[in-house]
């Protein structure tokens, strides 16, 4: 028996429904916030991914070279494909926002919420580099969640990039850049390596352990401004602490409450620029549902053109398993899908005729094409998910009249054709 790779996955009818019921979700929401669809190729030139991530992406791609000796590679990501289609267009009027649910790969070992071949929605908002861009951003992510049966089930944590550089220039950091991928992966390392790392780029141990102290929790805007002017000292971040509170008003005041700060959100990617945020579930169960950020700086790397940018990914992976937690994973479109069964030969002849006439108006039925039994006919119809049957014999041929049944209650009426639907 031939399997399927490893770190792949199938998709079956059951589960397949429930995605395109997602996605269904989320294109709704973009639209609603003002975001059109675009779509890219899922191959593209390995170097546009070297000029935006360096060498080390090659370990994790699919990549080869083509006929042509050109070296291809599935796309790992979104973002450098839609910065390409940002900066070949210069008529585009701005600002402009942008989002898709592609598919992408990365050669990585599978773990929970991680595979090799996932979806992912993703949101840019480019040519806009204001608070309420940043506010949409993560409006957006919060209501996609929040149309899904999330609400309370998640909170987004947020930081800014600008305060931490001062933060860790305040204490003597020499390698800022390596400073923030350690606090990246504060949650992954032990305290004692985290203090070693710090200390080894020049900030003195009891200050990196002070450092420690204020990542390793979330905290209130107020409390973090606090906490950050009294034990830091970090000089003029007036400005960017005045930008990351009112962002935070505008979402609290529009029913996002789910909000906090929490500093060891940096997102360890170079390009960010700004704010920064991750969701993750309030229990602590998985990796992060969605992440991104403010990157002013990326598309100059491709065309030399700084174009300000914020915006996020939302994977499927995780985004199924949190909702098989919260039993959220099914189907609630109530879309009636009816099965109809001829009771005799005649009825099975109308059968067939009635399911064109009610296709012809959009209603999702299959006639039944086994065996003359009603039984089995009745319980192939509840295997296969059909919310109704249509029963067609004699009687229903003589008044005109199809006996409707429903499937989950058993009641059932007759009905004449324009009546169903």
């Amino acid at each position: 028996m031939i399997e399927k790779l490893k770190g792949f996955r199938d998709f079956y009818p059951e589960d397949m429904e429930i995605r395109e019921e997602i996605f269904s979700k989320m294109r709704k929401k973009a639209k609603v916030f003002g975001f059109r669809p675009i779509d890219y190729p899922s191959l593209e030139l390995l170097e546009m991914f070297r000029i935006k991530s360096g060498d080390e992406i090659l370990s994790q791609t699919y990549s080869f070279k083509d006929r042509g000796d050109r070296e291809i590679t599935l796309i790992p990501e979104a973002t450098p494909s839609t910065v390409r289609m940002l900066v070949t267009r210069k008529d585009l009027p701005r600002p402009v926002r942008w989002y898709n649910i592609p598919k992408l790969w990365r050669y990585e070992e599978p773990q929970s919420g991680r595979t090799r071949e996932h979806m992912q929605m993703n949101a840019d908002i480019f040519g806009d580099d204001s608070l309420e861009a940043d506010a949409d951003t993560i409006g957006l992510a919060c209501s996609i969640l929040d149309s899904l049966g999330l609400r309370g089930s998640y909170e987004v944590r947020v930081n800014e990039r600008g305060i931490m550089e001062h933060i860790l220039k305040s204490i003597g950091s020499k390698d800022i850049k390596n400073d923030l991928a350690t606090i990246d992966r504060f949650h992954k390392m032990k305290r004692e390596d985290i203090v070693e790392r710090l200390v080894s780029s020049g900030i003195e141990e009891q200050k990196a352990i002070l450092l420690c102290e204020f990542v390793e929790k979330s905290y209130t805007i107020e409390e973090a401004e606090q906490i950050i002017v009294q034990k830091f000292n970090p000089g003029n971040i007036t400005d960017l602490m005045g930008r990351i509170k009112e962002t935070f008003r505008i979402l609290k005041e529009n029913g996002f409450e789910n909000i906090v700060y929490n500093p060891s959100t940096v997102r360890g990617l170079a390009y960010y620029t700004g704010i920064v945020f991750e969701g993750f579930d309030r229990e602590g169960k998985f990796r992060s549902i969605f992440g991104g950020g403010r990157y002013n700086n990326l598309s100059a790397l491709f065309s030399g053109m700084e174009i300000p940018a914020v915006g996020f990914g939302m994977g499927d992976a995780v985004l199924e398993n949190l909702m098989r937690e919260k039993g959220l994973w099914k189907n609630t479109e109530n879309e009636r899908r009816y099965y109809i069964i001829g009771l005799d030969e005649k009825g099975r002849e109308e059968s067939v005729r009635v399911a064109f006439r009610l296709r012809q108006r959009d209603v999702q039925c299959v006639a039944h094409s086994g065996g003359k039994n009603l039984s089995n006919a009745l319980k192939n119809a509840t295997k296969l998910n059909f919310t109704h049957t249509i029963l067609i014999g004699k009687n229903e041929m003589d008044n005109g009249k199809y006996t409707v049944r429903d499937l989950a209650s058993g009641d059932q009426k007759s009905m004449e054709m324009d009546q169903i639907g």
